[in-house]
């Protein structure tokens, strides 16, 4: 059985191929300043994100997430929303924990998976339908 296979199985959520931009901070004292690292999300699920990225985070790290995941916000049912031209532009945050990263082929930089942990839950469940209508 191969490494993709056996990753597959583990998850209980299908991620969707989508190439995405992801504004990463490490969440560890003192907290971070500034607008944080770029990073390019290569896939999407409802309960995690894989990117890459030029630096390495070990497992457990805890990390604040911005992905700017096009057409999201269209499936939130409150009142900002509606009122807000700015909100349907909105990034999708959430507080993230590193299951795995590895070393990208050709030493450019990493791939790193990970599950999200807190996400308002209006925002989840905007996720949800988005990545429903999706697939």
């Amino acid at each position: 059985m191969n490494n993709l296979s056996s990753e597959k199985e583990k998850r209980k959520f299908p991620r969707i191929p989508k190439e995405v931009a992801v504004n990463i901070k490490k969440l560890a004292y003192p907290l971070q300043e500034g607008p944080g690292e770029r990073g390019t999300g290569k896939n999407i699920g409802e309960n995690g994100i894989c990117f890459s990225t030029p630096t390495s985070y070990e497992p457990k790290t805890m990390l604040s997430l911005e992905i700017k995941l096009t057409g999201w916000q269209h499936h939130k049912k409150n009142v900002s929303s509606m009122l807000d031209p700015l909100a349907t532009t909105a990034p999708l945050t959430a507080i993230a924990e590193v299951i795995w990263s590895k070393k990208l082929s050709g030493g450019r930089g990493y791939e790193v998976g990970v599950k999200f942990v807190d996400i308002y839950e209006d925002d989840y469940k905007a996720l949800k339908k988005h990545l429903d209508r999706v697939v």
